[in-house]
């Protein structure tokens, strides 16, 4: 390692050695993150959740009033290298995920993005689902025990929980398709 940069770390207050590569590639993880913002975050969230776009299907799917706003938007990301352009088709694709702000909440499968609040709530219905199964088989002794009351009041607070989470965070999805 070639030390060269050599700097204060505020958050413990330690001299801090670091080599060009090192600054570079940090430099560069906080300029990708800059990029993610407003009109950029969301044809990129359009990008995410379909197989390729070209820049009046983006325009067009997001309401966006020109072509060449969304051209100027799709320029930074290429040159962030958050996306690429393919020569075959012309259309673009996403080259990188990036897990920030509201991203970084979501999970991403295929063309879907899903609230990971919406995996924790699956499996407080499963939880339910069992309740149910052993309130069924076991009657009274399990419903009338303090530990199945108190299981209960859990998965009940917890499922309540889960589904205000993942409303707020659907509502906060970046791309607003109408």
């Amino acid at each position: 390692m070639n030390p060269r940069r050599i700097g204060l770390n505020n958050e413990h207050r330690k001299l801090v050695v670091q080599s060009d590569q090192e600054v570079e590639a940090k430099n560069l993880k906080m300029e990708k993150e800059k990029v993610l913002q407003g009109k950029t975050l969301q044809i990129y969230w359009y990008l995410l959740t379909h197989n390729g776009a070209g820049v009046r299907e983006i325009q067009k799917s997001l309401k966006i009033s020109s072509p060449g706003t969304v051209s100027y938007q799709v320029d930074k990301l290429l040159n962030a290298g958050i996306i690429s352009k393919s020569h075959i088709d012309g259309k673009y694709y996403v080259k990188e995920d990036i897990k920030k702000g509201v991203l970084g909440f979501y999970f991403h499968i295929g063309t879907f993005m899903i609230p990971r609040f919406s995996l924790y709530l699956v499996i407080n219905i499963l939880g339910f689902v069992g309740y149910i199964f052993f309130a069924g088989t076991h009657g009274d002794t399990f419903i009338t025990n303090p530990g199945g009351i108190l299981l209960l009041l859990f998965l009940i607070f917890s499922t309540s929980v889960n589904i205000y989470e993942s409303i707020k965070l659907w509502e906060r999805k970046p791309a607003k398709l109408v």
